[in-house]
């Protein structure tokens, strides 16, 4: 994941939802939603980051929702933080949602890496915030786990369902406290994570914090009413 400037992305973003709010309602190039065994010429455009040429390759017709071995344009726009590349591509009709192989998402690329300005765009472009990767992950759960604050702020106030599980049956808390991250375990508790959740096997976020024996989280979580 490679940082870009994003110059004239404030101005893009002060736009907002007036300009996304057109998002694939008009005529224009190729939707179709194919897979192809290797990377198009779209795709590898948006990867890095060249504006001019993404909009070259979608005037003639590049296939915006196609997927390849590294996902979709706007998945590895999102990813290597090409913020005008991902706004152009939504303004065009992107599917904001449709990203890698394995239900990943464009919105969980930029939670992971803490890209807030492509969050916001993706969100006010209507990308779903509770998506679920085939794993069970969500982009509140990538934002989380990479120790994203900015990220996991930001889709907090977006309405992110923050008492998701994953697939063995553990809490987004349970697997924050077991990385001994007090500061984000704060976060969603804070923010509604249900601190006496149990997971199949009985334990809770609490019980973690014990076995870890950290001190400060076993405070936290009892204060926040865990048993």
């Amino acid at each position: 994941m490679r940082p870009c400037p994003l110059n004239p992305l404030p101005a893009l973003l002060l736009l907002g939802t007036l300009v996304l709010a057109g998002c694939g309602s008009s005529p224009g190039p190729d939707r179709a939603e194919t897979r192809t065994d290797t990377s198009t010429a779209l795709m590898e455009a948006a990867s890095e980051g060249d504006l001019d040429r993404v909009k070259a390759l979608v005037a003639e017709g590049g296939a915006l929702n196609a997927m390849g071995p590294d996902g979709t344009a706007l998945y590895q726009a999102a990813d290597a933080g090409h913020g005008e590349t991902v706004w152009y591509l939504l303004r065009q009709g992107a599917d904001p949602d449709r990203g890698l192989e394995g239900g990943i998402t464009p919105l969980m690329a930029a939670a992971a890496a803490g890209r807030k300005r492509i969050i916001d765009l993706l969100v006010r472009a209507g990308a779903d915030v509770n998506a679920r990767s085939d794993a069970g992950e969500t982009p509140l759960s990538y934002a989380v786990l990479n120790s994203q604050l900015g990220a996991t702020n930001r889709l907090l106030r977006a309405d992110a369902d923050v008492n998701t599980v994953n697939e063995e049956g553990e809490s987004l808390l349970m697997r924050v406290v077991a990385r001994n991250d007090l500061l984000l375990a704060g976060v969603i508790v804070d923010a509604g994570a249900g601190v006496d959740y149990r997971a199949p096997d009985g334990r809770t976020a609490l019980d973690v914090a014990r076995a870890n024996g950290n001190r400060d989280l076993v405070m936290m979580l009892q204060n926040a009413g865990g048993d």
